[in-house]
């Protein structure tokens, strides 16, 4: 458990920040899309996730499921691993094979940077990862903001890492990256663009662990939060210009975004271990409910680039698992019949701040309700929980776990490696350097960066999922 102080101040502020916004996570359930409220300045840092609620006033009168008695599945390597969707499941074998559910965690704050999780720390000028590139470049110019990032990069994951996911028995990873990840700042792609990428696909592969490539963080930001690379702090609609900027910047952006997508199937086109592409990770986020705009506008246009995106990858790339996340519930997402759609699963997020610790059961009659909303909304493809967490309650992760993983649907947590004072948000800990990088000097950054490899292992939470990592898959109806 931790008691940082941004934490403590949650009982204060997290109701009203809730009802319009989900920083880095979800929406809140508890306001309609036709509400408009006032937009609320967060006492958190900007990186601080909020996500959905449900109202104390709401009563679970679902069925409980039944107590279920599991095995653990046979610890062997796919010969014919390359993913399909089969109706509401994943095959192996193109879609012909055996039932795989994935179920794994997010590789977060590897390539994109959240720093209430990482050992850097925000500062005045420097709240997310473009703000890195740019204070680095301006100190110490561009080749050594270079080598700098790239210590970072080459120590916050490495083999030990997936040697440690597969005893675990995750059978996939999600891996958010930045479009900066793969080009600079005029959409050029990088001599080397794919080659950690590649790394890490073969190495996971290689251990039978599917890999979700993200588009965590799309050209002009799709959220204007700083978990998309730019931190729009208290404006991020204007900041979002991927959606909301000039006429001129929205076109460029989406442009980019469709053209990156498309390398990228060029890319990994035929490569099986690649379980899907992930195209936009929480559009609008905070904003969602506040931009004046009517829910229909917002959907038809997420849609549409979803339709867009979509047509284009599979111009190239005919086989691969196109992911679709929901802002926030099933309702936002279209029947995949209106568009033709096929091969393809539905993502979605949660998370549940209002009682933190679950003392009240909200947290699973909150996931309960995400549950049973999908399966009413009845959809004929795969289903996915992306992120979630259940915060310090360990109980609450068994019991949460449990419920989710009984569906049948594919999961991974929120996160896998985080500094320690943030408790169970991460799998793994690693010590917190509260580097500033605005001060430190390249020596210091060095240093702080080249030890994001030195972890530590958060026992309770890493024995309680390795159970349903382990646990055979389940058919989802």
């Amino acid at each position: 458990m931790y008691k940082n102080d941004f934490l403590i101040k949650a009982g204060a502020v997290l109701l009203s920040l809730c009802l319009f916004a989900g920083c880095g996570a979800k929406a809140s359930e508890a306001v309609t899309p036709t509400q408009t409220p006032e937009p609320v300045k967060s006492e958190f840092p900007s990186g601080f996730r909020v996500g959905s609620q449900v109202s104390e006033a709401y009563v679970d009168n679902t069925k409980k499921e039944e107590e279920t008695v599991y095995m653990e599945r046979e610890d062997k390597i796919s010969e014919k691993p390359f993913l399909k969707a089969d109706g509401k499941n994943l095959r192996d074998d193109s879609g012909k094979g055996e039932l795989v559910q994935l179920k794994g965690t997010n590789v977060g704050g590897w390539f994109l940077q959240e720093f209430w999780m990482t050992v850097t720390a925000y500062s005045d000028n420097v709240t997310a990862e473009n703000d890195v590139i740019r204070e680095l470049t301006e100190r110490f110019g561009e080749e050594e903001a270079d080598r700098l990032m790239e210590i970072y990069r080459e120590n916050f994951f490495t083999e030990a890492d997936l040697d440690y996911c597969k005893s675990l028995g995750m059978n996939c990873l999600r891996l958010p990256i930045w479009y900066r990840t793969l080009t600079d700042e005029n959409g050029n792609l990088y001599e080397n663009a794919f080659d950690r990428i590649d790394w890490f696909v073969e190495e996971a592969g290689k251990r039978g662990i599917y890999v979700i490539l993200d588009m965590h963080g799309a050209p002009g930001s799709q959220n204007g939060s700083d978990h998309s690379g730019i931190d729009g702090h208290d404006e991020k609609m204007i900041n979002s210009k991927f959606f909301f900027g000039t006429e001129e910047e929205v076109s460029e952006n989406q442009r980019l975004f469709y053209e990156i997508w498309e390398k990228i199937a060029a890319h990994y086109n035929g490569n099986p271990w690649v379980g899907g592409y992930d195209l936009l990770n929480e559009p609008f986020c905070t904003f969602r409910y506040n931009t004046g705009l009517k829910d229909s506008v917002l959907l038809e246009m997420l849609w549409d680039i979803y339709d867009e995106a979509y047509r284009r990858i599979r111009a190239i790339d005919p086989d691969h698992l196109i992911i679709m996340e929901a802002t926030w519930n099933p309702s936002d997402l279209p029947h995949p019949d209106r568009y033709g759609w096929e091969n393809v699963m539905y993502e979605y997020h949660n998370y549940l701040y209002d009682d933190y610790n679950n003392a009240k059961g909200q947290q699973i009659a909150n996931m309960r309700k995400k549950m049973n909303d999908i399966k009413k909304a009845d959809y004929n493809v795969p289903s996915y929980l992306g992120e979630f967490a259940y915060f310090d309650n360990i109980k609450a992760w068994d019991d949460g776990v449990k419920l989710i993983n009984d569906t049948g649907m594919s999961w991974t947590t929120w996160t896998y490696k985080t500094i320690s004072s943030v408790g169970n948000w991460g799998i793994r800990h690693t010590r917190d350097a509260g580097l500033n990088l605005e001060k430190a000097d390249a020596e210091k950054i060095e240093a702080a960066w080249s030890k994001v490899s030195e972890e530590t292992e958060n026992t309770l939470l890493s024995k309680t999922l390795s159970k349903y990592f382990k646990m055979v898959f389940i058919e989802a109806k």
